[in-house]
């Protein structure tokens, strides 16, 4: 392993106050369900930097907060968690942003509903006020919920490697025309079939998927394949890494989770995070953060999820 941490990866994206149900018994559509309400802190870029510093990662986080109590006590619980916070930007009298989701008696989410018109204000011109924080990273980080013209300025901005979270297939039609030059993405099944006009249900489907993302320009494409495990290729190699048992609570942050791992796996690990190393550390997160009900598992850490990789036997295939 790779234990020197002097350098920093930059994150750039949503930071939300989660607001979610989940019921006791099967959901019973317009009418008032008893189960279990929590507020937790989100957003898929925070999750990300949430999860990196766990992994002992140092983070500089780059996201808008509006005026309200609860986003500057979000903001105060980034930096409580080791993020850099100095380049977030706030702003007067607008509401941070809020996700609301409603799971069903599984913990899988049913419906959900966002309010993040704040991440526009992520603007090309900010971005570029930031290039020095964001060419001294290792990687940087960045989610879909950024405009497509702040994607374009980050990619002409970086000189490093950018992973992208297409986050939802709404949200992935903002960077679709503009993976040329990505380092690495990381969609699920859905959002797959959006990026490629794709319907995927077989494994050569989605061996079909990963070779359509990257001709569009990616290096690396990470495809979650749910119970099947995921798919890691590049343009020499592909394969398909089983998936790490998991008792499922919650599925809440768990791709975002598996961002992190492959970003940490990528710039940790010795073997310099091959395809099958960074698949395993996705899967291994994931599965971590899926077995608690928060959107990050507090007993993640660089040593649990490294030993976790090196004890698995996670199936591996090459296609």
């Amino acid at each position: 392993m790779n234990t020197d941490n002097n350098n920093y990866i930059t994150v750039i994206g949503a930071a939300n106050i989660d607001i979610g149900g989940t019921p006791t018994k099967p959901l019973i559509p317009a009418d008032s369900n008893p189960g279990k309400i929590s507020i937790n802190y989100g957003g898929v870029a925070r999750n990300i930097a949430h999860n990196l510093c766990l992994l002992g990662l140092p983070v500089k986080f780059i996201t808008a907060i509006g005026s309200d109590v609860l986003g500057e006590d979000m903001l105060r619980h980034c930096e409580s968690i080791g993020m850099d916070i100095s380049s977030v930007l706030h702003i007067p009298n607008e509401t941070s942003s809020m996700y609301l989701y409603i799971n069903n008696d599984n913990g899988d989410m049913d419906l959900a509903i966002d309010h993040m018109t704040i991440c526009s204000r992520i603007t090309p011109d900010y971005l570029e006020s930031l290039s020095g924080i964001i060419n001294g990273a290792t990687a940087v980080v960045t989610d879909a919920n950024i405009s497509s013209e702040a994607f374009v300025a980050l990619k002409e901005i970086s000189r490093v490697p950018v992973y992208a979270d297409p986050v939802s297939t709404a949200l992935a039609e903002r960077i679709k025309p503009f993976l040329d030059g990505i380092d690495t993405i990381k969609p699920n099944r859905l959002e797959a079939e959006y990026l490629t006009g794709m319907t995927i249900q077989t494994e050569a489907d989605y061996r079909a998927a990963a070779n359509a993302i990257l001709d569009m320009g990616v290096r690396r494409v990470f495809m979650s394949m749910g119970s099947e495990g995921m798919i890691a290729a590049d343009k020499n190699n592909m394969y398909i890494v089983g998936e790490y048992p998991a008792e499922v609570v919650c599925t809440t942050g768990a791709g975002d989770s598996a961002t992190a791992a492959i970003v940490w796996a990528s710039t940790v690990i010795a073997d310099n995070g091959s395809l099958v190393t960074a698949a395993k550390a996705a899967n291994v997160v994931a599965a971590m953060t899926v077995s608690v009900q928060d959107t990050n598992n507090p007993n993640l850490s660089h040593q649990t999820a490294f030993d976790k990789i090196i004890k698995s036997n996670m199936s591996v295939r090459e296609i």
